[in-house]
């Protein structure tokens, strides 16, 4: 620790920003009983740094209370200072979590899955980037000289994230696209991994005079990024409760229930997982992203699909068996899809919904008609359409406390307002500055 440490309590916003209050570091102790003190009306800030109209005003605030373990250290290095990293969940004054709060509505929906299903949900998330405004050559996609062109940035980054417990970092199918993965944790966690790979990478990134992008489409006539959202459930005893080896796409009936309440629930998850008009340019038939509300068995066109494992012991097959949500992009609060995702699946499982149609190809090349038989519906292709999915989804419109969702909605509809008139080269730049 040095004089000039700091600490920087962080979270998570509406619009998918990493905002902060710093403190020096060795005052961090003395924050984590009662936080520090921040304007709640700052919830309604939006990513172009605007302030939607809110139920808050100038008088209420909150406090920024740090998580315990949820942090990321990045250490000094030459003329870098050390980043620590301390994501917090808000409170009220009296200790009460705020309904608004991101990462407060994912625990709660979270403890709602496990205390009717006895479910704990485990996830990783995979994120593309890519790395813009740079002189560097990347050579092939998916090519050891792709790799090697940025190797003092990957090796910084993969020792950064080790404790993040990383996976992969890995070329990618566009020029300068690069893809990160962590392995899988219990409840929020998950989305509080997701938040601090992001930033750790852009940190990096920062520190080799690079720029590092998470915004679904970089240009218009770029490759677009993900942020797929890998998913499975464990029972209380701890055992894997997704895969059965002998059913229809080797998921349990419960599990089917959960999968159909995802897809019924689709075009409103829309808006929350690919929440910002740039998203649109990504999403589409033909993109491997997915552009229909479509189940399937490695589909890549498929906007939720079972990833099986290659183990051939049922013990080993249902430990990797894992789900897919392959919506989400680096412009969507983790927080807030996940939670969304389990309130989904939950009202699925509620109502008993049989499995979704299994999907072998691309629905795009379906005939109308099939596509009409199984169920299988576009999803939106604007960010206001999506809203309008969410809005006029009864149930989904739920899942949020009312602060929430107005708040949210109104951030998104300002965003969609705000690049009514922009073309996708300059829309593609605003979003680019911003993740």
């Amino acid at each position: 620790m040095t004089p000039g440490d700091l600490a920087m309590l962080a979270w998570c916003d509406l619009g998918a920003v990493l905002r902060t209050r710093p403190v020096p570091l060795d005052r961090l102790d003395a924050r984590r009983r009662h936080g520090l003190g921040y304007a709640t009306a700052g919830a309604a800030i939006t990513p172009l740094d605007g302030l939607v109209d809110n139920p808050w005003g100038p008088m209420d605030e909150m406090r920024l209370v740090p998580v315990d373990d949820a942090c990321a250290i990045v250490p000094a290095r030459d003329a870098h200072p050390a980043m620590h990293l301390h994501l917090t969940h808000a409170l009220s004054p009296d200790g009460v979590p705020c309904n608004w709060c991101p990462r407060n509505f994912c625990d709660a929906a979270l403890a709602a899955l496990e205390a009717e299903t006895g479910w704990t949900i485990w996830s990783a998330y995979e994120h593309e980037f890519t790395i813009i405004d740079s002189p560097i050559r990347f050579g092939a996609v998916y090519s050891v000289e792709a790799l090697r062109a940025i190797a003092p940035f990957a090796y910084e980054a993969t020792a950064a994230l080790r404790p993040l417990d990383l996976e992969c970092f890995e070329p990618e199918f566009g020029h300068g696209q690069f893809e990160v993965s962590c392995a899988p944790v219990p409840g929020t966690a998950g989305a509080d991994r997701a938040v601090l790979t992001r930033e750790v990478l852009r940190e990096i990134a920062r520190r080799h005079g690079l720029r590092a992008t998470f915004s679904p489409k970089p240009s218009p006539e770029a490759v677009g990024s993900g942020m797929h959202v890998h998913f499975s459930f464990r029972d209380r005893a701890g055992r894997p409760a997704l895969y059965d080896r002998a059913a229809p796409a080797t998921v349990t009936p419960k599990a089917a229930g959960f999968i159909a309440g995802v897809l019924r629930h689709i075009g409103a998850l829309s808006a929350i997982c690919a929440p910002s008009p740039v998203s649109y340019l990504r999403l589409g038939p033909g993109h491997w992203s997915c552009g229909y509300g479509a189940f399937g068995v490695q589909n890549r066109e498929a906007a939720l699909r079972v990833c099986p494992s290659p183990d051939r012991s049922p013990e080993g097959a249902a430990e990797a068996t894992n789900l897919e949500l392959r919506v989400p992009d680096g412009t969507c609060n983790p927080y807030l899809a996940l939670g969304a995702l389990a309130l989904a699946g939950l009202a699925g499982m509620r109502d008993n919904l049989p499995l979704p149609p299994i999907v072998d190809g691309d629905p795009a090349k379906m005939p109308e008609a099939d596509r009409r038989r199984r169920g299988i519906e576009a999803l939106p292709s604007t960010l206001s359409a999506a809203l309008d999915a969410l809005e006029s989804d009864a149930l989904a419109r739920s899942w949020m406390p009312w602060p929430l969702h107005a708040t949210f909605v109104a951030i998104k509809r300002s965003e969609v307002l705000a690049h009514a008139d922009a073309t996708a080269a300059a829309l593609t730049r605003a979003y680019n500055q911003r993740y």
